[in-house]
């Protein structure tokens, strides 16, 4: 009796995780990809949309996707925890970074690797806030010069893990569509 019902409750927990894996997989297309980081009007044409319909055309015609040239999840992952050495050093924004627990900083930088891993068209998927609610009212309102730093330390960390031009270019593309909805004033 006792083999039966832990034979039942296993299945149906295969059944629940294979449920699971198949609801993963469906979300993975570039157009839920987009749609998680922008808002349905006026981000339609972000740097975010050109590149997912970049990697799609690049797919089609065999050329590898700003993921793969990047270097794939490991890469961006280094990409980004330089990144976060740039930022957190930068005498202009590195302030918002203090006091951040160890947890919080592990959460922002899970959050950064899914964003640019999505952006790049890779098989992660973003699911934190969108930008403008995550950064509104810093320090009264971020301002360009402050997303410049920000800009200019993903750039280092760029060239620090020796990204090719065009590739970085498309990553900073990015960055810079995400402008309007970080700077405040």
């Amino acid at each position: 009796m006792k083999i039966k019902s832990l034979f039942t409750k296993a299945f149906w927990l295969g059944l629940v995780c294979i449920s699971l894996v198949a609801v993963t997989i469906f979300r993975l297309t570039p157009s839920f990809a987009v749609s998680t980081t922008t808002t349905p009007t006026a981000q339609l044409s972000t740097t975010s949309t050109i590149i997912a319909q970049y990697n799609s055309d690049s797919e089609r015609s065999g050329e590898r996707t700003l993921y793969q040239r990047l270097g794939g999840y490991n890469a961006i992952a280094a990409v980004i925890d330089d990144t976060a050495q740039n930022v957190i050093n930068d005498p202009l924004i590195g302030r918002y970074f203090v006091g951040l627990s160890t947890n919080s900083g592990q959460r922002l930088r899970q959050f950064l690797i899914d964003q640019f891993c999505q952006a790049a068209g890779g098989p992660c998927i973003y699911t934190g806030r969108t930008m403008k609610l995550s950064h509104s009212g810093m320090g009264g309102g971020l301002t360009n010069s402050e997303f410049d730093a920000f800009a200019n330390g993903v750039a280092l960390a760029l060239d620090k893990n020796g990204v090719k031009q065009r590739a970085k270019n498309e990553v900073l593309a990015f960055v810079e569509s995400l402008r309007s909805q970080i700077v405040e004033r």
